[in-house]
């Protein structure tokens, strides 16, 4: 009897020593949400202190964007939520890695002064960031940033701009005017000046409210509005 005991008892014990280390192999690579939280806050606080953007700073990014990981993937994302959502899948595939995802060029932005600048390395990000005289995020750290990163507002297409050499063209939706900036940049590669919005624009907050800008001066004072709720 003992040994009809001894033999039902040895696989048991093998499952259960299996279930049990495949667990233990599990909780070592598992990551809890508020982890992932503050992971995602770091990196998107850091990419916003890169170039100066967000509502905080000077410029907002022109959606949509390229984000590139730390594996060498990249992904595209529509808007901050997307964006949010894009690091934290990323993170929780890869609870290890301690390195961050970061903008992939060329990315667009655009100015307090409406000028649509299409952003073609790090070492022009960090020419827009010196530009930049809001210090926001040297006061500041990444701890909490998912309440305080994001837009002042967007854009409400179609929108008309202007180019240095007079001419103009209507961008339909933000792909286009990301191609037009991008392609007026590559054809004028030793240009100091920059197209920019041809006012009025509507632009749309959060709360999806909508207001028109007339001037370079209303836009300035929009800005300044969303900068000093911080």
């Amino acid at each position: 009897m003992k040994k009809n005991l001894l033999r039902l008892s040895r696989p048991l014990f093998l499952v259960a020593l299996l279930s049990f280390t495949f667990l233990a192999c599990n909780n070592e690579n598992d990551i809890n949400s508020a982890d992932v939280q503050e992971y995602v806050d770091e990196v998107v606080f850091r990419m916003e202190e890169s170039g100066n953007v967000g509502r905080f700073g000077c410029y907002e990014l022109v959606f949509p964007i390229t984000i590139s990981y730390p594996d060498g993937s990249t992904g595209e994302v529509a808007d901050y939520d997307a964006l949010r959502a894009a690091i934290a899948d990323w993170k929780e595939a890869n609870p290890e890695a301690n390195e961050r995802p970061e903008f992939a060029f060329p990315v667009e932005v655009l100015s307090e002064d409406g000028e649509v600048i299409s952003v073609a390395n790090k070492e022009e990000l960090r020419e827009l960031k010196r530009a930049c005289r809001r210090d926001f995020f040297n006061r500041r750290g990444h701890k909490g940033h998912s309440g305080r990163c994001g837009s002042c507002f967007t854009i409400v297409f179609p929108v008309s701009v202007s180019f240095p050499d007079g001419s103009t063209a209507e961008a339909a939706d933000r792909m286009a005017l990301k191609d037009l900036v991008r392609d007026w940049k590559a054809n004028n590669p030793d240009s100091t000046e920059r197209p920019e919005l041809v006012f009025p624009v509507t632009v749309e907050f959060e709360d999806e409210t909508t207001t028109e800008v007339n001037s370079i001066e209303e836009l300035k004072a929009l800005r300044e509005s969303c900068n000093t709720e911080g």
